[in-house]
């Protein structure tokens, strides 16, 4: 069977779906980004007048999530002429225009109980021979499609990006057991010539490969820093070009990827390796409650405006203050020194 590409649909636009659906538009291929309908209104939509039903309400949270993806820097778009090429709509009044994808990616929060049923509805509306795959982060694909028909099946997989998409070489490709052999090559084939990327195949294990090592290795180096009195700024002085990591190192990547996504990463990880020796790292009692403590609070990283870093605006212009992990209070930036490194 041929395939081709030559109209997307993302689900989701958060961090993750509106980088996605940038990175599309880059690569020349319109899409249609969705999200969920606010169930209240903003304190501004009031005295607008505007009511839930209105359509600016309605396509709040889609065109919010676009918002953030613009303004991100790195930028997440080649040009702002590109921003065109995506179109906005939410998962209720809008979600027949599925009909019309060859390509719908699902990246919604890392749940079963939100994705499962939203792959029902994908099946209801979707063309016949249309691709449909996830970016989950570590959810089995196999789980994603019980109860869903043979046909579905054969044209589902994983496609596991990493955030910035456009910068991000790698790209996870996770065949299900019903996948059909030749869409799995097909894929592979488009997204390193028309996305630019470096495919990985993966089997459907825990968290795939580039996060099952990044779980570990990275909660590790959390519950060390904790252990031993680092501070925030300190380790990703320690942990970025030093050592041929980008300049986000440890917590800096951890407020882009999103600290709830790192929780839930985590805590499906956890029950899935069971006879892996070093998953109690997953469960330091110090960094359980710092993330809990960051989720509670709404403090998720980038997205949210603060996580590990807060950006904070004074005379000399903008500067990013570090979590104190003893008080939850952010520190002015310093210049963290190590003789050791100097040498």
């Amino acid at each position: 069977m041929s395939y081709k590409i030559e109209r997307a649909a993302v689900l989701g636009a958060g961090t993750m779906g509106a980088a996605i659906a940038a990175h599309l538009a880059n690569a020349g291929i319109p899409s249609l980004l969705l999200d969920v309908v606010p169930s209240e209104l903003t304190e501004e939509e009031k005295r607008q007048g505007l009511d839930l039903d209105h359509p600016q309400v309605r396509n709040r949270i889609v065109c919010q999530g676009w918002q953030r993806c613009l303004k991100a820097r790195p930028a997440n778009l080649f040009s702002e002429r590109l921003a065109g090429l995506v179109e906005f709509g939410n998962l209720e009044d809008d979600f027949e225009r599925l009909g019309d994808a060859d390509w719908i990616i699902e990246a919604v929060v890392e749940r079963l109980e939100v994705k499962i049923p939203l792959m029902e509805r994908i099946e209801a509306v979707r063309k016949t021979g249309s691709l449909v795959s996830t970016n989950t982060s570590g959810l089995p694909v196999r789980g994603l499609t019980e109860g869903r028909s043979p046909d579905f099946k054969s044209h589902f997989l994983g496609t596991h990006f990493f955030n910035p998409p456009r910068y991000l070489k790698l790209l996870e490709l996770i065949p299900g057991e019903e996948t059909a052999t030749e869409l799995v090559s097909f894929m592979q084939n488009f997204a390193e010539t028309r996305l630019g990327k470096g495919v990985v195949l993966c089997k459907d294990t825990p968290n795939f490969i580039a996060n099952r090592f990044f779980s570990i290795a990275g909660t590790y180096t959390l519950n060390y820093a904790l252990e031993h009195g680092y501070s925030i700024e300190e380790v990703d002085a320690l942990t970025g070009p030093l050592i041929g990591y980008p300049k986000s190192a440890t917590f800096r990547m951890l407020d882009l990827v999103g600290v709830d996504v790192m929780a839930h990463v985590g805590g499906n990880l956890y029950p899935a390796i069971e006879g892996d020796a070093w998953r109690e790292v997953l469960r330091h009692p110090r960094s359980q409650a710092m993330v809990e403590g960051l989720v509670q609070r709404g403090w998720l990283g980038n997205k949210s405006g603060q996580g590990f870093y807060k950006r904070v605006d004074g005379e000399g212009g903008k500067a990013f203050w570090s979590l104190d992990p003893g008080t939850f209070e952010y520190r002015a930036p310093g210049a963290p020194r190590f003789d050791s490194v100097g040498k």
